[in-house]
Parts: structure tokens; sequence; C-alpha cells
């Protein structure tokens, strides 16, 4: 990841959660935004009780889909 101007996260829905994030995808999600990377997530943030503060915390932008909006 070192290098890189930004992440993509592509959460989609996974064993009947919404947006899945899963716990090395919320690492990934914190080291970029260490690293000062921009940080774009393909659908909404999940509503998960474990991750929801801390990915909202980092101001992702959320592009709903339309790859467009990565700028």
């Amino acid at each position: 990841m070192q290098g890189a101007d930004a992440v993509l996260v592509l959460n989609f829905d996974k064993n009947g959660v919404k947006n899945y994030v899963g716990g090395n995808t919320l690492m990934e999600i914190g080291f970029a935004h260490v690293l000062n990377q921009k940080i774009f997530m393909w659908n909404p943030v999940p509503d998960m009780p474990y991750c929801k503060t801390e990915i909202e915390a980092v101001k992702p932008v959320i592009i709903d889909g339309d790859l467009v909006k990565i700028a």
C-alpha cells in the first residue's frame, strides 16, 4: 500500500450483511488513513457495530459503484 495515492474498498454484501467490511479490510482502511491516502468505498459504510464508527471517522468517499467519482 505504501506509495499508493488511494485505496478502493469493495464492500459487497457477504453472509447476509449488507456492505460487509471484515477485520482485515478494516485494518487496511486504518493503514491507508495513517498513510494519508484517500479512501473510497464502493458502497455505503455498513451498519456493523465493531467498525461503523471507525470507518466513518476516516471520512471515506462513498462512490456507490460509480468509478467516475474517484478523483
